[in-house]
């Protein structure tokens, strides 16, 4: 077991301070705190994994703190923790190194989720030998999710690697099925061996079976060659097959047979070839109710659901959404050498709440629309893309109609941070990352809607 990360949690107020250090501890973290930045830099030579800093202590801040501290580890994760009013600071921080930032009081999932994310981080800048586990557990590393669910997926993708059945992945569109696919292999006796994708929604019905099984020359118009298929390809190793749903009618007791005999037949030979391929598959279509319609044979279906592994859909499990945010915006970083951005919080708590029908692909496109157009190092409610149309659940499900549109979700989450400051319209246009004259413009806009007594109340 490896040993606990240790925390150092900077934070002149007493009773925050020793909230902070018991939240942690009841996480199994190894934590040291300190009362001031002096007080804090005696911990410098200790081998801390993680600082936790508040912005203002007295006549030294957590700036200071951070500068100093990074001549000595450059490396180290630090998040600085500020007022609703301090976002000026944080962006400051940020420009100086510091990995992310959080408002106070700090949320406890908020302040967890966050360090969870900075460990992960530094974690996988270290160097990694190129071994087998080491190539295998890099798969799992990539695949974002602190959730029950998504920890249940992990354990089954584990389980399923170290067998030869066949394996069924089931899932939404964009719930990362290839990822799975890929980490069974990568996890498998035969991760040496080729691993092989084919997706059926991208073949042409009439090229389906020259495309997997291979053709002879003259097999047909065309043909002036002999072609190796998909599956003599992924010999000894893994085909994938994506949308094995659309797989033709006509073909599918071809399929069948190559599954059963571990044989391929070329188009145009009566020549069997034995192959040693293990064969995973997935669909986004419901496979029961198409073989109950005659749509898909259903013998086909049970050879092919010898395991099956069921990625539960992105609104099921809202509480990794800030992992995979963050995560997407750190690798959009890399990518492309800019400076990583970071989310207000009344952004984070949109996207938590939106249903994201696409999934993790339609957040990681959102995300990357954001990050291309950000015109600040922290994005706000106003860096949602206009064309977003999603379910927002902010408040109360009941009361956001299905398919509400962007408006929808800035009115609520500005109302809502009204409600949460007692009205008080410079501290919610704090929170909400935007300037007092947007929030009064946007109130205005509603006012007939919402009732006239939030437009002049500042107190």
């Amino acid at each position: 077991m490896n040993d606990p990360a240790t925390i150092l949690v900077v934070e002149d107020g007493e009773s925050e301070r020793d909230a902070l250090v018991r939240v942690l501890r009841m996480e199994q973290y190894r934590v040291v705190s300190a009362m001031n930045p002096e007080h804090a830099l005696t911990h410098a030579g200790e081998p801390i994994d993680l600082v936790i800093s508040d912005l203002r202590m007295g006549k030294q801040s957590g700036i200071d703190l951070l500068q100093l501290w990074r001549q000595r580890s450059p490396l180290m994760p630090f998040i600085i923790m500020t007022a609703y009013g301090d976002v000026d600071s944080a962006v400051t921080a940020m420009k100086l190194g510091a990995a992310d930032f959080l408002t106070k009081p700090v949320n406890p999932d908020d302040l967890l989720a966050l360090v969870r994310n900075c460990l992960r981080a530094k974690t996988s800048t270290a160097p990694v030998e190129a071994d087998d586990l080491n190539r295998g557990q890099s798969v799992f590393a990539r695949i974002i999710g602190s959730s029950q669910s998504m920890q249940q997926v992990c354990d089954q993708t584990r389980r399923a690697a170290q067998t030869t059945s066949t394996v069924l992945i089931l899932g939404e569109s964009g719930t990362g099925k290839e990822l799975i696919a890929e980490a069974i292999h990568q996890n498998s006796p035969r991760r040496d061996a080729p691993f092989i994708l084919v997706n059926m929604a991208a073949i042409p019905e009439t090229l389906v079976e020259s495309e997997l099984f291979g053709h002879v020359r003259g097999a047909f118009t065309g043909a002036s060659a002999s072609r190796v298929g998909r599956f003599e390809a992924a010999n000894a190793g893994t085909i994938f097959i994506d949308e094995i749903g659309d797989f033709p009618l006509g073909l599918q007791a071809k399929l069948l047979r190559v599954l059963e005999n571990r044989t391929i037949t070329p188009v145009g030979s009566n020549d069997d070839k034995p192959i040693d391929v293990r064969v995973v598959a997935a669909t986004s279509r419901n496979l029961p109710r198409m073989t109950a319609t005659g749509q898909f044979r259903e013998d086909l279906y049970y050879r092919l659901n010898v395991v099956a592994v069921q990625l539960p859909p992105l609104r099921e499990r809202r509480e990794d959404i800030p992992l995979l945010a963050r995560h997407f915006l750190a690798q959009f970083a890399r990518a492309s050498g800019r400076p990583a951005l970071h989310i207000q919080p009344a952004l984070m708590e949109a996207l938590t709440g939106l249903d994201w029908p696409g999934n993790v692909r339609q957040l990681r496109n959102c995300l990357e629309s954001m990050f291309v157009m950000a015109a600040a190092p922290i994005l706000t409610l106003e860096d949602l893309p206009r064309n977003l149309t999603m379910q927002p659940d902010l408040t109360d499900r009941q009361s956001m109609p299905t398919g509400a549109m962007l408006e929808d979700v800035k009115k609520t989450a500005m109302l809502r941070a009204l409600k949460q400051f007692g009205g008080n319209r410079t501290r919610a246009a704090d929170y909400l990352g935007i300037s007092v004259r947007t929030l009064q413009r946007k109130l205005k806009e509603w006012g007939p809607e919402i009732g006239e007594s939030w437009i002049e109340t500042d107190q």
